[in-house]
Formats: C-alpha cells, structure tokens, sequence
C-alpha cells in the first residue's frame, strides 16, 4: 500500500483548491437564485458520497487519508462507519461505481444552466476551474494511489499513461 507523504498531502491540497473554489462558488451563486438550488446542490454531493462509500469497501485507505472520486469525497471515513463489516464484491463495487460516475457527472452539471442564466462568465470560470482539477488530478494524485487498478478513475490514468 503506498503510504501518502506530506508532500503527496501538500500536492492534494493545492490540487484541491480550484475544485473548491468551484463547488464554494456555484453553491454561493446558486443561493442567489434560490436556496433550493444550492440544497439540492449539496444534496447531490451527499449522494455521490454514499455511492463512493460502497466503492471503499476493500479500499487499504477506507477509514484514512483517501483522494477517492476527484479528490473531495470523504467516502472512505463514510464506508467504514456504515458499512463496518461488509466485505468486497465486485458486482457490489461496480454497481456502486456506476452511480457514483453518475452523481458525480450530475452534480457538475446542476449548476450549468443557472450560472449561465446569471452570467456565461461565471459558467466558464465553473468549468475552467473543473477542468484545472481534473488535468491536476488524475496524473498527479491518481498514479500513487493503492486502489487504482480497480478504481474506474485509475483504470482512466493506467489507460491514458499506459501504466
């Protein structure tokens, strides 16, 4: 298993900040529109955290430190309180995979029409700054990590850098 270093932690944190600044911005923005919209906004993002909770299962990191989905879910510590004494299946895991690509994909694309309803910048900056996380991400953080040959985003990464 490889053991995550403070520099692996640091590189995690600033790869982090534009998926923040992004997923802050949009809830902040679509609170200006309703606060229904940065409910169901953060509803999504709770979901997606239970789906990728069912993909931990096995995981060596489920319980610590875990870049998981994108780097923001805090699935792993989610998977070991609910589901404590279950252990890996692979039609289990691929189920939940699936729904977590999903939300995921959902999640990012709720806020699409309401940032472009109050400004096409603000959708621009929404996506520049998923896109900066994503092409920071996976070639940065995703090779490390223990779990990426079964991991749909590190099959992704072995695919793209033919590992």
């Amino acid at each position: 298993m490889y053991q995550w270093s403070k520099r692996d932690r640091f590189l995690y944190s600033a790869i982090l900040f534009p998926f923040l600044a992004a997923f802050i911005g949009a809830s902040y923005l679509l609170a200006t529109v309703s606060i229904y919209l940065t409910i169901i906004f953060l509803l999504l993002y709770v979901i997606a955290n239970f789906f990728q909770a069912g993909c931990c299962i096995g995981c060596p990191y489920r319980g610590k430190f875990c870049p998981a989905v994108f780097g923001i879910y805090l699935a792993n510590f989610l998977s070991a309180a609910i589901y404590k004494k279950r252990n890996f299946e692979p039609r289990f895991f691929k189920v939940n995979a699936t729904l977590t690509e999903i939300s995921v994909i959902i999640a990012l694309l709720f806020p699409v029409y309401w940032l472009l309803s109050l400004n096409w910048y603000y959708l621009v900056v929404f996506l520049s700054l998923i896109v900066v996380h994503i092409v920071l991400f996976y070639p940065i953080i995703c090779p490390k990590c223990s779990y990426n040959d079964t991991c749909p985003g590190g099959q992704v990464v072995h695919k793209l850098f033919k590992k």
